[in-house]
């Protein structure tokens, strides 16, 4: 019987807390700094608009309010509007050419905007003038680590912990450029120093149980996603990888049911939809694996580990021309491994 391709994620550097810069409360003795502190308030009940508003009274009265600046940039950020939060933080860095809050926020408007490079550039900035600015250095991880630099994403993330020894999602991501990189071991104990930052970070566990089914180590990784949807009870993505690895264990009954769960909760899951089809093909239940390929090509028509399983399955239904026609598709959608059954196509 030939093998089916099933898929998993890892939730790595997409999987992360917004961060952003703090209000600064100043004292309060006269007009700029009462409508300044109002303003603040206003930010932290969410109220953006009755922010901006307070910030621009006191802006009005002190035109070099610089902190009013950043703050009223915070709020005019919340409320979507980039490029008038991206003025406020020019002015704030004009004012105050020593604001490493400003340009890290400056820098998230920029990354928001998919300006990465500019982006960068404002949490480098950000970071040399203020060395603990951690959550620069995990911002300029982030961009590493989607430009696939991972090995400069660990020296980010490296500086990100130093400078706040307990910040969990440095080193959830951290571990995530390890595995990256092939260090699975030392990814494992990362995402054990994520946990033991945030126990309560579901998808740490759940990237834990990754790594350790990279190992082969299917035991210890269903009980990464146990602890996983124990704490997200709606956590589809660990119930697929939890399926993943009961199918790694010839669990298919198991594995049938957590990817079942899965697309319960995510009808147009089609990672969960390819790999219950893996299990359907391993009870032999082949029209049942065809008609999962079917649904997970239908929600991705470029899903070419479809493609290929379909074909596989069909095969042993002994379609020969259908089989042929998923073959060529996968083939055609980059995977190499189809090539092997063109035999069928003679």
């Amino acid at each position: 019987m030939r093998k089916l391709l099933t898929m998993s994620f890892v939730c790595a550097a997409f999987c992360f807390a917004h961060a952003q810069g703090d209000t600064v409360k100043v004292k309060m003795d006269d007009g700029p700094e009462l409508f300044y502190n109002k303003g603040l308030e206003a930010f932290k009940a969410k109220n953006y608009p009755e922010a901006v508003s307070q910030f621009t009274q006191a802006i009005g009265i002190k035109a070099d309010f610089e902190k009013a600046y950043f703050n009223r940039g915070l709020s005019q950020a919340e409320l979507n509007k980039i490029g008038e939060a991206q003025k406020d933080f020019n002015k704030s860095i004009e004012l105050n050419p020593n604001a490493d809050y400003s340009y890290f926020s400056r820098g998230e408007t920029m990354y928001a905007l998919e300006e990465k490079e500019q982006a960068y550039a404002d949490f480098s900035k950000a970071t040399g003038i203020n060395p603990n600015n951690a959550d620069a250095w995990y911002k300029m991880g982030l961009i590493d680590f989607e430009n696939k630099a991972y090995d400069k994403a660990i020296e980010d993330y490296n500086k990100a912990v130093v400078a706040k020894p307990d910040f969990a999602y440095a080193y959830n991501d951290r571990a995530s450029a390890k595995l990256e990189s092939g260090k699975t071991e030392a990814a494992i104990e990362d995402y054990k120093n994520a946990i033991k930052a945030n126990p309560q970070m579901a998808f740490a566990h759940n990237n834990l149980g990754s790594a350790y089914r990279k190992l082969k180590n299917y035991d210890a990784a269903i009980a990464s996603y146990n602890k996983a949807i124990e704490l997200k009870k709606d956590y589809y993505i660990a119930y697929n990888n939890r399926g993943s690895a009961k199918l790694d264990k010839n669990d298919f009954e198991a594995a049938l049911a957590d990817f079942s769960k899965a697309i319960e909760m995510k009808s147009d899951y089609a990672f969960a939809y390819n790999n219950r089809s893996s299990a359907n093909y391993k009870k032999r239940n082949f029209q049942a694996a065809i008609n999962d390929c079917n649904k997970a090509i239908i929600l991705n028509g470029n899903y070419g580990e479809a493609y290929l399983n379909r074909g596989i399955a069909r095969e042993m239904m002994k379609d020969f021309k259908g089989a042929c026609e998923d073959f060529k598709k996968a083939a055609s959608l980059g995977i190499d491994r189809a090539k092997q059954y063109f035999d069928v196509c003679e």
